[in-house]
């Protein structure tokens, strides 16, 4: 029998997407249980409904399949080969401290998720909940140990956090590479009129979480047998420079790609809070937001504001689909990589995608720091996890990468230490937060935000 277990199985939308990438593989529906946990009993009832609902709903194609809900992590994980995770600590209600401290020295968050303040205090209230999941694996003392795919932010620090307190246990998944490829494909399908499909196009990626950079994007007239394959960075280019309205969703993150030379992982709304130029003046926030609300729009707090106005939303989507006769078929998987790795691990099946791992002895990137978490190119198979080693990134590249590394260097060292200075050194060396705050102002901030989130953070 293979296990499964989804930790924060809660997580509705993003949940449902990942179990039902699951059932599309038929290696992973013979003999599987698939162990779902939460602390919320509520949420946790309603995606167990859900998915036995779908299994009601197609018997032959999951006859082989059974599903058990707990809210006990430690039961969730024994005998666990893969466990999924997709937590939020402190919910809402620390995300809104996240986001209102900081504005009120000055620090403007679209998202808060990743780096700076916000960034930096969500994992913070993670720290606690990974060191437990991570003592009842060993607890139980299974023959197998399980591989943990991460979906929770910030994924650098949760990441690099996991694999050092226990090695290569971890590995980190995002959606924002796949997710900018295709952008990419669809504007040089647009520019040149030919119909590229995936097999028509052709990149590799490689960084940081959040900033990783499309070294080579190509493509292939696929109108032209074994045709060559084409640099589409001139298009991409020349497009900026003529076509301004046909990046206007996206105009922070080619203007970046403009300054670079290459094109950014993450939306405008993410990339703006990484970097030093953009959400420290009102004027360039409006000069290159890309549309009036979401993430392109550069609001501040624009990604908590939308969790809020989606609050039940999703609990009534659910009852609604439950209440039909027969759910909606699910035939291929969607672009989140999770179900993909399992089967190819299972099935021996390759399967290449971009994920995140410590970057061991330099090996995969070898001008970033030894021990960094890195987001690179990785084939899964019968034996395992292949990272693509030897890249080099151009020095532009390398040096916003490490702006982001130290702070996540600090914050991953201050939450094992239990040091509150290396946490305000963390942050002090944020790139967006040093755009508009003083030292003395930043230790001011930082000593506030431990005082009011200090329920999440207990081990402080």
């Amino acid at each position: 029998m293979l296990k499964i277990s989804f930790i924060g199985a809660g997580s509705l939308v993003f949940g449902r997407n990942v179990l039902t990438d699951i059932l599309t593989f038929p290696a992973l529906r013979d003999d599987t249980l698939i162990c779902l946990e939460d602390l919320d009993p509520q949420r946790l009832d309603l995606m167990y409904r859900y998915m036995q609902k779908y299994k009601e709903s197609y018997p032959q194609d999951t006859k082989g399949i059974r599903f058990e809900k707990t809210t006990d992590q430690k039961k969730a994980v024994e005998d666990a080969k893969y466990i999924i995770n997709a937590v939020h600590i402190g919910g809402l209600d620390a995300f809104k401290l996240d986001i209102e401290i900081p504005f009120k020295y000055g620090v403007s968050q679209c998202v808060g998720d990743t780096l700076g303040p916000g960034g930096v205090f969500r994992f913070l209230r993670s720290v606690p909940f990974f060191k437990s999941l991570l003592n009842d694996i060993k607890d139980v003392g299974s023959e197998i140990k399980p591989l943990i795919l991460n979906y929770t932010n910030p994924m650098a620090m949760n990441t690099w956090l996991c694999n050092i307190l226990s090695s290569e246990s971890t590995i980190g998944l995002c959606h924002g590479v796949q997710g900018s490829a295709a952008i990419l494909r669809f504007l040089l399908s647009s520019e040149t009129s030919l119909d590229l499909s995936p097999r028509d196009f052709s990149y590799m990626c490689a960084g940081i979480n959040h900033m990783a950079w499309f070294l080579e994007v190509r493509y292939r007239d696929p109108t032209v047998r074994n045709g060559t394959w084409i640099d589409g960075y001139p298009i991409l280019i020349e497009t900026v420079k003529n076509r301004p309205e046909a990046i206007v969703m996206e105009k922070l993150r080619f203007d970046m790609m403009e300054s670079t030379g290459y094109f950014m992982t993450e939306s405008s709304g993410h990339l703006s809070e990484y970097l030093p130029y953009y959400r420290k003046r009102e004027d360039l926030l409006e000069k290159y937001k890309g549309s009036e609300k979401g993430h392109p729009s550069l609001k501040h707090s624009e990604d908590f504001y939308m969790q809020v106005k989606n609050q039940g939303k999703m609990e009534n989507d659910f009852e609604r689909r439950m209440k039909g006769n027969r759910m909606q078929h699910k035939e291929n998987p969607s672009g989140e990589y999770a179900s993909r790795i399992i089967n190819a691990l299972e099935t021996g099946n390759p399967f290449r995608f971009n994920g995140n791992i410590l970057n061991t002895n330099r090996a995969f990137i070898t001008n970033l720091p030894r021990g960094c978490c890195i987001e690179v190119s990785i084939f899964a198979d019968r034996h395992g996890l292949h990272p693509q080693g030897g890249i080099e990134l151009p020095t532009v590249c390398q040096a916003l990468c490490m702006s982001n590394i130290m702070v996540q260097k600090a914050a991953v060292e201050g939450a094992i230490e239990l040091d509150k200075e290396k946490i305000y050194h963390a942050i002090l060396l944020d790139p967006n937060t040093a755009s508009v705050c003083s030292p003395a102002e930043i230790r001011d901030m930082v000593n506030e935000m431990f005082e009011k989130e200090a329920r999440w953070i207990p081990q402080f």
